[in-house]
């Protein structure tokens, strides 16, 4: 195991300090949100029945295919980190064992892009604060559960960001409708 592995697995063993039953609870209950975007679908079938926010509601289904393409079709195959409790003896996960590698992290990557989308189309504070808190909220619940390493968190957090940007600039310079998108006519 490498220096900066140690280190990470030092600052998940920090954050176990914290763990109580309620915090394990309320963990678990915000991650599993993230689990298949099942939040922010419901974001998405929310939005897209209103005149206001249907266009954010194609920019971040637009995001969501490419976090699903770019996050969880490739990098994580590409990369294929072991998740930090696979390298700690006896550690009592309170989520089952996941099957995938632990870099990126795409709960923080989809929360990150669609956070992003909405903060920067949302017309009110609630709306645009909201799926902000959410994010954060569902990136730490990640590394409470031992999940992830913050490397992968920040890195998730980084091409979130970068994927909504990216899927805006598009959007705003015309190009989405020039890929003949059916969505967006």
């Amino acid at each position: 195991m490498g220096l900066f592995t140690s280190f990470e697995l030092k600052i998940l063993d920090a954050i176990q300090n914290l763990r109580n039953p309620f915090l394990d609870g309320l963990m678990v209950n915000i991650s599993s949100l993230g689990n298949v975007g099942i939040i922010w679908i419901g974001f998405i079938i929310i939005m897209l029945g209103t005149k206001e926010y249907k266009t954010t509601a194609k920019l971040i289904i637009v995001a969501f295919l490419a976090n699903l393409i770019i996050v969880n079709l490739l990098v994580k195959n590409i990369v294929d980190r072991t998740r930090p409790y696979e390298l700690v003896n006896n550690f009592k996960l309170l989520i089952p064992p996941l099957s995938d590698g632990s870099f990126p992290s795409g709960h923080s990557s989809f929360a990150a892009s669609f956070a992003s989308i909405i903060f920067f189309m949302g017309k009110t504070k609630l709306i645009k604060y909201f799926p902000l808190t959410l994010a954060i909220l569902i990136a730490f619940s990640r590394l409470y559960l031992y999940v992830h390493f913050p490397s992968d968190v920040i890195s998730g957090l980084i091409i979130g960001f970068l994927i909504s940007t990216f899927t805006m600039k598009l959007y705003f310079e015309g190009k989405l409708k020039k890929l003949n998108l059916s969505f967006y006519k």
